[in-house]
């Protein structure tokens, strides 16, 4: 697949890449943010601007945007739906289960993205998402 470390951690325990992927994602939404917004919000303002993207409704929006624009290649859409149905036993807090699911997937393809040290990928994948959300969702609520 990859490189060998991001291929024993996805065989391993999929979740993994889950973990890290999610502080990835959530360090790249606060930097996103304060980049473009720092002088029109404060910060409380801007957390919860955060709280919105990172979110698991945010985040499966994110992916289906992504297969349905094509934004994602065949390679990265296999390792979504390996994290997407990997059995994770903990529970979304205001998602429900599909949501969380996707999100799940999300997060493990920027983990493998990050432990392929395909940056460049894993900051255009993140920011399109990023965009998108504060483009076209600003109603949303998580």
């Amino acid at each position: 697949m990859g490189n060998e470390k991001s291929d024993d951690i996805l065989n391993e325990n999929v979740l993994y890449l889950a973990f890290i992927g999610d502080a990835i994602f959530d360090t790249i939404s606060r930097d996103y943010i304060l980049k473009n917004y720092h002088n029109k919000y404060k910060i409380v303002d801007i957390h919860k601007q955060n709280i919105k993207i990172v979110c698991a409704a945010s985040q499966s929006k994110i992916i289906d945007y992504l297969i349905d624009n094509n934004l994602i290649n065949e390679k990265e859409i296999e390792i979504y739906k390996h994290g997407r149905n990997a059995h994770n036993s903990s529970k979304s807090k205001s998602s429900g289960i599909v949501a969380y699911r996707k999100a799940t997937g999300f997060e493990v393809l920027l983990g493998y993205l990050f432990y392929e040290e395909n940056i460049k990928r894993m900051l255009e994948i993140a920011t399109t998402g990023i965009k998108y959300i504060l483009n076209d969702n600003e109603k949303m609520e998580c």
